[in-house]
C-alpha cells in the first residue's frame, strides 16, 4: 500500500538525515585530522550533531551525547597511538560533550514543555486568539476557537491579510492606531466578517510584543448586543407606555378632582337644604306639639265640665287620638336623625351599657358576653338596644333576665338579645318590624330595623312563644371587628 508522507513526517526525515550527515562528517574529519596530525579543529565538528539532536529530539539528547562522545574518544585512542596529550585533550572534550548534551537536553526539554503548555492554552482557550504582524498586517497564528467563530478552518486564515476578517478600513485603522500608540488596548468592540460575509461583533483585547507581533483575544458578543438592543427597545416601549399611562392617570385624576369638587359643592348644597328642612321640621313639629298639648289640656277641661256620657265618651276618644298623633310626631323627630351622620365603629358593650343607663330596670338582671366586639353602624345604634330592652320590659310581662351574646360564622356575626318573658306570638313575628304594627311605644322596632339597615345590618325575632323573645342582629363580614385583634390598626370601613 502506498503511503503519503505528511508535512510533519517529511520535516522529521529531513532533520534525521541532516543529523546522520553531520555525524558522518564529524567521524571522517576526526579520522582525517588524526591521520594528518591535525589536532585543533575536529572536536568542534561534534558540537553540531549534538546541538541538532538535543533541539529536535531532547528526550534522546543525553544518550546521543554519550554515544557520540564514546565514538569520538575511541577514534582518538585508536588513531593517536595513545598520545598522552591527545588522550588528555580528548578526555576533556569527552566530558564536555556529555555535559553539553545533558545541560542543553534538560533546557530543551523544559522549553518544549513550556511551549507545549502555552500551545495548549492557546488552542483550548474559551476566547478566540489570533496574532498578526503590525507592519505587514498578516495573520500569523490563529486558534481553533477564533476560526470557528468566523466559520473558517485554521489554514484558511494563517498567512492571510488582516483585511480578510477585519474588512472595514475604519475599524482596522482604529485598532492599529491604538496598538501603535499604547502597545496594548483595553476592550474594543470591532466588526468582523465571517466566511459567508455576515457581520459579527467582537470584543477585542490586544497587546504588541517587541518584535511587532500583535496578540489579540476575541470574544463574540453579537448575541449579547442583539439582546441588549431588544432589552433597550423593550425598555423604551415600556417607558413610553408608562408615560402614556401616567398622562392618562393624571388626566383622570384631574377629572376626578373636578368631579369631587363638583360633588362637594352639590353635597354642601344638599346639606344646607337638609339643615333648612330639619330646622323647618323642628320648628313646625314644636309648634304642632304645642298646639296638641293645648288641645289635650282643653279636652281635660271639657271632660270635667261635660256630664253627658255619650259626649264624654267622644271626648275621651278624641283625647286618645290626639295623644297618638303626639306620639307619631315625636317619632318623626327620631326618624329624622337616621342616616343623618356618618357611620362609625361602635363598641357594642359600651353601647349596651349606655342604653341600660337610660332605662329603669328595677329587679331585672342584664347579662352581657360581648367582649371587645365593635360594629360599623349608624350613630343611632344605641337606640336599637334601648328599644329591645324597652320592648322586653313592656311586653315580656314576667321578664327577670335579659342576656346579650354573639356567635360568629364564616360569613357573618350574630348579636343575640334574649329574655325569659312570654315571647312573641308566631303570627306577630313577621309584623313587629312593620311601621303599621305598634303597641304603646309605637315605632320602636321599625326604627331599629331602619337604623341597622343603614350599614347593611338586619334583625329578626327567632324566639319560642311562651319561653321568651330572642332577637338576632345579623352583621356581615367586614362590618364587625374585635379591638384586640387590630391593636394599632384602624380597619377600613366596609
Amino acid at each position: 500500500m502506498a503511503m503519503t508522507l505528511t508535512t510533519v513526517s517529511k520535516w522529521h526525515l529531513g532533520w534525521t538525515a541532516a543529523v546522520i550527515l553531520f555525524i558522518f562528517v564529524a567521524i571522517l574529519s576526526t579520522i582525517y585530522s588524526l591521520t594528518h596530525n591535525i589536532t585543533d579543529v575536529y572536536p568542534f565538528m561534534y558540537l553540531l550533531p549534538i546541538i541538532l539532536v538535543v533541539y529536535f529530539y531532547p528526550k534522546r539528547g543525553v544518550l546521543f551525547s554519550v554515544g557520540i562522545s564514546l565514538v569520538y574518544i575511541l577514534l582518538v585512542y585508536f588513531y593517536s597511538g595513545l598520545n598522552p596529550t591527545l588522550v588528555a585533550v580528548s578526555t576533556a572534550w569527552f566530558v564536555m560533550f556529555i555535559t553539553i548534551g545533558v545541560v542543553t537536553s534538560s533546557f530543551a526539554e523544559g522549553l518544549r514543555e513550556e511551549t507545549k503548555k502555552y500551545r495548549g492554552i492557546f488552542e483550548n482557550s474559551q476566547a478566540g486568539i489570533f496574532t498578526f504582524n503590525i507592519d505587514s498586517q498578516q495573520i500569523q497564528e490563529i486558534n481553533g476557537k477564533f476560526a470557528r467563530m468566523l466559520r473558517y478552518e485554521i489554514d484558511d486564515l494563517r498567512g492571510k491579510d488582516l483585511s480578510r476578517v477585519l474588512a472595514d478600513t475604519g475599524e482596522r485603522e482604529r485598532l492599529l492606531r491604538q496598538i501603535r500608540t499604547t502597545a496594548q488596548t483595553g476592550e474594543m468592540e470591532l466588526l468582523f466578517v465571517t466566511r459567508e460575509g455576515a457581520m459579527r461583533q467582537f470584543l477585542i483585547s490586544a497587546s504588541r510584543t517587541q518584535n511587532n507581533i500583535v496578540i489579540c483575544s476575541a470574544i463574540d458578543i453579537t448575541e449579547r448586543k442583539l439582546a441588549e438592543q431588544v432589552i433597550a427597545k423593550a425598555r423604551d416601549e415600556l417607558e413610553r407606555r408608562v408615560r402614556e399611562r401616567t398622562d392618562e392617570l393624571l388626566q383622570a385624576n384631574d377629572e376626578l378632582k373636578a368631579e369631587i369638587q363638583e360633588r362637594k359643592r352639590f353635597e354642601a348644597a344638599i346639606q344646607l337644604a337638609n339643615r333648612k328642612l330639619n330646622t323647618l321640621s323642628s320648628i313646625t313639629r314644636h309648634d304642632i306639639l304645642n298646639q296638641i298639648t293645648a288641645i289635650v289640656m282643653y279636652l281635660s277641661i271639657a271632660e270635667e265640665v261635660v256630664k253627658d256620657p255619650v259626649t264624654l265618651d267622644h271626648l275621651k276618644k278624641i283625647e286618645q287620638i290626639t295623644k297618638l298623633i303626639q306620639k307619631q310626631i315625636r317619632f318623626t323627630s327620631d326618624y329624622q336623625h337616621v342616616g343623618a351622620s356618618t357611620p362609625q365603629w361602635m363598641n357594642v358593650s359600651s353601647t349596651i351599657d349606655d342604653a341600660i343607663a337610660d332605662i329603669g330596670l328595677k329587679d331585672i338582671r342584664i347579662e352581657s358576653d360581648i367582649g371587645d366586639l365593635e360594629v360599623f353602624a349608624d350613630s343611632l345604634f344605641g337606640k336599637v338596644f334601648f328599644n329591645l330592652i324597652d320592648n322586653a320590659l313592656r311586653h315580656g310581662e314576667h321578664v327577670t333576665i335579659i342576656r346579650f351574646s354573639y356567635r360568629e360564622s364564616d360569613d357573618e356575626l350574630i348579636i343575640l338579645c334574649e329574655d325569659d318573658g312570654i315571647g312573641v306570638p308566631e303570627n306577630a313575628k313577621g309584623r313587629i318590624f312593620k311601621r303599621e304594627y305598634y303597641r304603646n311605644t309605637g315605632y320602636g322596632l321599625f326604627l331599629s330595623e331602619e337604623i341597622l339597615s343603614i350599614t347593611g345590618l338586619s334583625i329578626k325575632e327567632t324566639g319560642i312563644p311562651g319561653k321568651g323573645a330572642r332577637f338576632e342582629i345579623h352583621v356581615p363580614k367586614g362590618s364587625y371587628r374585635f379591638a384586640k385583634r387590630v391593636e394599632g390598626q384602624e380597619p377600613l370601613a366596609p
